[in-house]
């Protein structure tokens, strides 16, 4: 069971900023040798942190005042007041660790978009056999955090978002997984890599395409009808506005009927969307062939890519958009190949 009640900013508060990886390359590199990335990763106790809150310092401060009045002045009730919170507090520390150990985290699909849009992780979280989690908060550090509580399956999806700020693969990197539960005295979080990555493709800018439809002449494709091509058609009935040196003089002297002959082209009704045809730096042609295939797409046209070094044959469909897309955004990146 999933209550994703609430979703805010990752890192206001000055804990949460002490925690981030992103801080330092050295905390980093301790990270990824205390908590290296994988596919699954299981929380334990060699994996979770675990400190006192603002109140529970506060708390802490207490007990010890409690403790000193009762030395004192020799009062068993302040005494009795004092080890009960000490155990409280005791109790809370194993309830604090117990709410995060044993999950088990893993990317269970991520979603493509476009710069500027926030990219869909669907992250699976699994508790373990026995009672169920709650008051846990998972999230990346440049995205959002959502509540996670876990009670009548041993399985949830998550959905986190993350705003793409430039094409190519978005890795997010390190998430913060974090609870307070149950009385905010005490902090245990983590930080995993779950190896998290979508693909951002470059921000569409929409243009007209019919400048960009192949002029090539075919026996197979659109017929069109332009004043002044020479390949003869058929024969029709004369039209008010037809050319007089197309009608059939001798036609009209047998029969007295005017007829013209019919001349048209076939055009290739397929597209090439050329990377060299486009105006703009690098960064504008690719959003412009973005924009360009995907109002193909929708038109139900087919259509080719051409870009410097590669070629992709004409298609038609959704499958055919993805391939296009996964080129453009990939285009001239380290790492292209990389699936």
């Amino acid at each position: 069971m999933e209550h994703a009640v609430a979703s805010e900013r990752v890192g206001s508060s000055p804990a949460e900023a002490a925690s981030r990886p992103v801080l330092g390359r050295r905390f980093a590199s301790w990270l990824d040798r205390r908590i290296p990335p994988g596919a699954k990763i299981k929380l334990s106790q060699a994996n979770i942190f675990i400190f006192p809150t603002r109140a529970g310092f506060v708390f802490g401060g207490l007990l010890i005042v409690l403790i000193l009045g009762a030395i004192n002045y020799q009062n068993s009730l302040v005494y009795g007041v004092a080890f009960s919170l000490s155990s409280l507090f005791i109790v809370t520390i194993l309830y604090t660790f117990r709410n995060l150990s044993g999950l088990s985290l893993e990317l269970a699909e991520s979603d493509f978009g476009f710069v500027g849009e926030d990219l869909q992780f669907n992250v699976r979280v699994e508790r373990p056999k026995g009672h169920g989690r709650e008051g846990i908060q998972i999230g990346w550090p440049e995205g959002f955090k959502q509540w996670v509580e876990i009670f009548e399956t041993e399985a949830t999806i998550v959905r986190l978002y993350v705003k793409a700020e430039q094409r190519g693969w978005l890795r997010p990197g390190r998430m913060l997984v974090e609870t307070y539960y149950p009385l905010g005295l005490l902090r245990a979080w983590t930080w995993v890599d779950i190896q998290a990555r979508g693909l951002a493709y470059p921000k569409p800018i929409f243009q007209e395409i019919s400048n960009l439809q192949s002029s090539r002449r075919n026996d197979e494709g659109e017929l069109v009808d332009p004043l002044g091509s020479e390949d003869f058609v058929d024969i029709r009935e004369y039209k008010p506005g037809d050319p007089v040196r197309n009608i059939i003089w001798r036609s009209f002297a047998r029969t007295n009927d005017v007829v013209v002959k019919r001349y048209a082209s076939y055009v290739e009704p397929r597209l090439w969307f050329d990377f060299q045809d486009i105006a703009g730096d690098t960064e504008e042609r690719l959003s412009r062939l973005t924009g360009l295939a995907l109002k193909a797409t929708r038109s139900d046209r087919e259509f080719g890519l051409r870009l410097p070094g590669f070629e992709m044959s004409p298609g038609i469909g959704q499958v055919h958009l993805d391939r296009v897309l996964r080129e453009l955004a990939l285009y001239g990146l380290d790492g292209h190949t990389d699936g």
